[in-house]
């Protein structure tokens, strides 16, 4: 396997500070402010590059909530090597959640399928100095913060790649967050797909349901990318090999993507590819025309560990022509199918065209 040195990724990241920045367009005036809370994780990094080369997005904030790995402080040290490699060390990084909300901490499996570093081991470097999490607030504060007093036309979109206990810690400090940023975008959770830690259970939702239980009803108008689209989604070895030879970005997923595809392989017996798990969280807001969403009420099974239902998600998906529909207050949208070639495309395009922002 190839590593990326650090000087090689700052010396074509850092001529695309300036252009990225100086000279901000209409477009680039008009697009919306998104937080991202995250457990950077492999598909994590995918998601955060996607973000960054987005013209519809501004990237405000990265939060850090356990997930793929417990250790905070090196999923942070992964949020800040992808800003390394996009040259935008203006973006902060906030430390959140170390553990779940009310109950003890339980591997759920993260480190088999992004490495005891989260990267996949691809990916040895110190960072300089200049990149260093931002210790002036939690991630959780900042989320509430930036809700409250944000200028934009749009409030702050919120994303969750994560478990949901950074935005359950930020509704504890402001229940009225569903209101301020009424938006919000996640990777978790699964209706009809089977789970990825349990029988009925995804690794996110399955590793703070109590967080996801207080997300889910609060209010906010939720959009979920769970594994009914996220497994559909499917990238092949192929897709992925096409990528290295496009620019220092595609370079870079393939490297990370090296151990997340084996894993696959010797952990789940699939023949080559990846699930395209938190990416689509972004893809769906870009491209919302290419998912079928459906508005349901949600229940989440918070049995105590380890009940095989804990982590269920269970949406009340009667649909008779007599059964009575979704209530006004049901504002969770599940995505149940996806346009994948589209949305693949959409994904390919981007990292393409990173190649004029990153070097």
């Amino acid at each position: 396997m190839s590593y990326l040195t650090l000087a090689v990724l700052l010396h074509w990241a850092t001529a695309a500070i300036a252009p990225a920045h100086a000279g901000a367009s209409a477009g680039a005036q008009r697009a919306r402010p998104v937080i991202i809370s995250t457990d950077p994780g492999i598909d994590d990094a995918i998601a955060l590059l996607l973000a960054l080369s987005s013209p519809e997005l501004e990237l405000r904030a990265i939060g850090i909530n356990f997930g793929s790995l417990k250790n905070t402080t090196q999923l942070a040290q992964n949020a800040l090597t992808v800003l390394a490699l996009a040259g935008r060390e203006d973006v902060p990084v906030y430390l959140g959640a170390e553990r779940p909300l009310s109950q003890p901490f339980h591997d759920l499996g993260g480190p088999k399928f992004h490495g005891t570093d989260g990267l996949g081991g691809a990916y040895r470097a110190a960072l300089p100095p200049s990149l260093a999490v931002n210790r002036s607030m939690s991630a959780a504060e900042f989320i509430v913060h930036a809700c409250r007093h944000d200028a934009s036309p749009k409030p702050p979109l919120l994303v969750s790649l994560a478990p949901l206990t950074n935005v359950a810690l930020a509704l504890n400090l402001e229940p009225r967050l569903p209101e301020l940023c009424p938006d919000l975008y996640l990777m978790g959770g699964t209706v009809l797909a089977p789970g990825n830690v349990g029988f009925l259970s995804e690794a996110n939702v399955a590793n703070d349901p109590e967080a996801a239980a207080r997300v889910l009803s609060a209010g906010f108008h939720t959009r979920v990318a769970g594994l009914d689209v996220t497994m559909a989604t499917w990238l092949s070895h192929s897709f992925l090999a096409s990528l290295q030879d496009l620019n220092v970005a595609g370079s870079f997923i393939w490297n990370i993507t090296r151990f997340y595809e084996r894993a696959h392989h010797e952990l789940a017996g699939f023949e080559g590819g990846m699930p395209l798990h938190d990416p689509s969280t972004l893809l769906m807001f870009l491209q919302e025309r290419s998912y079928e969403l459906k508005r349901w009420p949600v229940w989440v099974d918070t049995s105590p560990f380890p009940s095989v239902s804990r982590g269920l998600m269970l949406p009340d998906r009667r649909g008779g022509p007599l059964s009575p529909p979704p209530p006004r207050d049901a504002t969770v949208h599940f995505g149940m199918s996806v346009n994948a070639t589209s949305v693949r495309q959409l994904l390919r395009a981007r990292i393409a065209a990173t190649s004029a922002e990153f070097e």
